[in-house]
């Protein structure tokens, strides 16, 4: 009897412990604790690696970077992260960009390119998940965190860059190798964001919010969205347009969405949100001081509970 009653006041202790240490540690990551928490809900796009990018990153408290980098094989990709971790002194996100024109060199190291397209037309979500949780795995080994990926749009400009990165226009088809996509890359330890919401339509990055009605203006792509959040994506990446509040009330309201939202890349101050992640455009700043000029004087006011949210996906990292 005695036994018992020692073990269970050691038990009430070890309880006691652990609830003040995940307060301390919230209290690590309050955004109020932070000097802007207006730079957290910023990532950058780089297409070079210089001490410039890594003075940005240790004097500033924003997010992360996509690594948008031409001619990187594998190789080069290992060693500019290894140099970027040498070189700050916290976590951040490390991205790559699924469709960005020299991904699949880097993360698809292999002779047959294989392209959602091709996984589309062999209709296997055991195929899916299994290419994806490679590709994933191989990205989080030499350092990537995150991944812009899946591509859930079901149509796009024939011309388009997008063709080959889309699924199918079956968006039943689409939605399962959607939902298998997204599972193995989280399976694998990668933070996954969903694009393009609410669509890609002839490779238009501004949407011209002129349909009244919210749920018309989302059908073409909810089943595949609402695949992915299913699977427990972390971000939602959102075009261009003009209501970004419409939107963004949709993806929390009818879609019932707990994560983050994030922005296209940004080449104009119209573009900023102030409720989400914004991704700045690699030719849209020179140094930091351009960058905090840019963040204060369009992102208005500062959504806190979104600040904790990015805080806490980082302290995962």
């Amino acid at each position: 009897m005695l036994y018992i009653i020692i073990i269970t006041i050691l038990l009430f202790f070890v309880l006691i412990f652990l609830f003040i240490t995940h307060i301390n540690i919230d209290k690590k990551i309050d955004s109020n604790n932070i000097n802007n928490p207006k730079e957290v809900l910023s990532i950058i796009s780089i297409k070079n690696y210089d001490n410039e990018l890594i003075n940005i990153i240790n004097t500033s408290s924003i997010s992360g970077i996509i690594i948008n980098i031409d001619d990187l094989d594998i190789d080069k990709l290992s060693k500019i992260i290894k140099n970027i971790k040498r070189n700050i002194n916290r976590k951040i996100f490390i991205a790559l960009d699924q469709d960005y024109k020299s991904t699949y060199s880097v993360a698809y190291y292999q002779k047959f390119k294989v392209y959602p397209s091709y996984i589309g037309e062999k209709k296997s979500e055991e195929y899916a998940y299994k290419i994806a949780y490679e590709r994933a795995s191989k990205l989080k080994s030499i350092g990537i965190n995150m991944i812009l990926s899946p591509i859930c749009n079901t149509y796009c400009n024939e011309k388009s860059h997008l063709k080959e990165n889309i699924f199918s226009n079956d968006k039943i088809l689409a939605s399962r190798l959607i939902y298998q996509t997204v599972k193995a890359q989280k399976d694998a330890g990668l933070i996954t964001a969903l694009k393009y919401f609410p669509k890609y339509y002839n490779d238009e990055l501004y949407i011209e919010d002129n349909i009244n009605n919210n749920a018309e203006n989302m059908l073409d792509n909810r089943e595949t969205f609402l695949a992915g959040i299913k699977a427990n994506a972390d971000i939602i990446l959102m075009s261009h347009m003009k209501n970004h509040e419409k939107y963004k009330n949709f993806i929390f309201n009818d879609m019932k969405f707990n994560g983050i939202i994030m922005t296209d890349y940004i080449n104009n101050n119209e573009n900023i949100i102030k409720y989400g992640m914004n991704v700045f455009s690699y030719n849209y700043y020179k140094n930091i001081k351009n960058i905090r000029n840019i963040i204060e004087n369009n992102i208005k006011e500062t959504d806190l509970k979104v600040c904790l949210k990015v805080l806490k996906l980082i302290k995962t990292l």
